[in-house]
C-alpha cells in the first residue's frame, strides 16, 4: 500500500499534482481556496454546523461518530461521481482547515483504492499563514514600475498590450473584479478579501524576481478590496510613468469602452445618485439625463472635469508622485497605445 505524502505549504508546487481538492464545506471553499482547487466536500454547511453543535453539546466522541458516518457517505459519493473515473497514475493534493480529520479521512479511503495521495500539512490555514506573510509582513522583492494617469488615459489596455510583450503585469483592478472608481463595480461581484490575496499571491509568484513587476497606479482600496500593506508600501515609493491625453480624447474612449458596455442602467444611476452630497443636486440631474438620452460622450467629459481629474489631482499631491517620465497622447486610438507601450518597453528594456 502506497503511503500518503505530507507537503510543506512553503514548498507545495501545484503543478505535480493531478487534482487539488478542497474537502472543506462550500461556505469555507467560497471565501477562499487554493488557486485552481476544487470543492469536494466531506461535510455539507449544514452538515459541519451538526457535527459541530454535537461537539459543543454533547461530547468530542458522539460528534466523532455521526461526523464519520457522513464523511463516509460523502467520500462515497465523490468516488461514484467523478473520481473513479481516474486510473491509478492519478496523484491528487488534499487539503482541509487544518490538515486534520477531514482530510485524513479522505485521503485515507483514496490511498486504499491505490491512488498516490498527498495532504497538506497544516491544512488551509498553513496556506492562509504563508499568504499572510507574504503579503502584509515580507518585504515584496521585485522592483515595481507604475502606469499612472488621469480616468479614461487606457491605462488598462496599455498593460495588456505590455503584457503581450512579455513583461510581468499585475492587473489589480482585474483581480479585483472593479474599475476602481465609483462605478466600478457595476457588473461584476468582487471576490472575497482573502481570495483576492490568494490570486495576487499566486500571479507575483509566477513571476521571475529580477524582473520589475507593472501595475496601474491605484488607490489602497479598489471597491470592497483593500491592498496588502507590503504591497502598497512598494507601490507608494515606486517610479511612474504617467500617460496623459486631452479630455476630449479621453472622454471618446470612456464613452466606447465602459458607458455604452454599461449592462444595468438602473445601478449606474443609483451610483450617480451617491454623488448628489459632492456634486450638487443640479449637476447629477444634469448628468442623469445625459445618461438617459445616451449622451455617453458629454457625460464622460463632464465627469472627467467635475469628478475624476479633481480626485486624481487630490491623491497624486498627497502621493507624491516618482515621475520617470509623461507619455503624452493626441489620441487613444489602438496605433496611440502601442506606440506608447513601445515607449515603456525602452524605459524597462534599455
Amino acid at each position: 500500500m502506497k503511503k500518503i505524502n505530507y507537503i510543506d505549504v512553503n514548498e507545495l508546487n501545484p503543478l505535480i499534482f493531478d487534482s487539488i481538492i478542497d474537502v472543506r464545506s462550500p461556505a469555507e471553499f467560497t471565501e477562499d481556496h487554493i488557486p485552481n482547487s476544487v470543492n469536494l466536500p466531506v461535510l455539507s454547511d449544514l452538515e459541519r454546523g451538526e457535527v459541530g453543535t454535537l461537539y459543543k453539546s454533547l461530547s468530542p466522541f458522539e460528534a466523532r461518530k455521526v461526523g464519520s458516518a457522513l464523511i463516509a457517505e460523502n467520500v462515497a459519493n465523490h468516488i461514484k461521481n467523478g473520481l473513479s473515473n481516474n486510473n491509478e497514475s492519478w496523484r491528487p493534493l488534499i487539503y482541509c482547515w487544518r490538515g486534520g480529520q477531514r482530510s485524513k479521512a479522505f485521503a485515507t479511503i483514496l490511498n486504499e483504492v491505490g491512488w498516490c495521495v498527498s495532504v497538506v500539512e497544516g491544512g488551509y490555514k498553513a496556506y492562509r499563514k504563508m499568504i499572510y506573510e507574504s503579503l502584509y509582513e515580507d518585504e515584496i522583492k521585485q522592483k515595481i514600475y507604475l502606469i499612472s494617469g488621469n480616468t479614461g488615459t487606457a491605462k488598462t489596455e496599455i498593460l495588456k498590450i505590455l503584457e503581450n510583450e512579455g513583461l510581468n503585469i499585475v492587473d489589480l483592478e482585474g483581480l479585483a473584479k472593479h474599475k476602481g472608481s465609483v462605478f466600478g463595480s457595476l457588473d461584476d461581484v468582487q471576490p472575497t478579501q482573502k481570495s483576492f490575496e490568494s490570486t495576487l499571491y499566486k500571479k507575483i509568484k509566477e513571476f521571475d524576481f529580477n524582473e520589475p513587476l507593472i501595475l496601474e497606479a491605484e488607490s489602497n482600496k479598489i471597491g470592497k478590496i483593500s491592498l496588502p500593506s507590503s504591497l502598497w508600501k512598494k507601490m507608494r515609493s515606486s517610479y511612474r510613468i504617467v500617460i496623459s491625453a486631452p479630455v476630449k480624447a479621453r472622454a471618446k474612449y470612456l464613452e466606447k469602452q465602459y458607458f455604452e458596455l454599461i449592462k444595468d442602467k438602473k445601478r449606474f444611476l443609483e451610483k450617480l445618485n451617491s454623488l448628489k452630497q459632492i456634486q450638487g443636486y443640479e449637476r447629477i440631474e444634469f448628468w442623469s439625463s445625459l445618461f438617459e438620452t445616451k449622451n455617453y460622450a458629454d457625460l464622460a467629459q463632464e465627469l472627467i472635469i467635475h469628478h475624476y481629474d479633481p480626485r486624481y489631482k487630490q491623491s497624486s499631491e498627497k502621493n507624491g508622485d516618482l515621475k520617470v517620465m509623461t507619455i503624452e497622447l493626441k489620441n487613444l486610438e489602438p496605433r496611440d497605445l502601442m506606440g506608447a507601450a513601445e515607449k515603456i518597453i525602452k524605459i524597462l528594456k534599455p
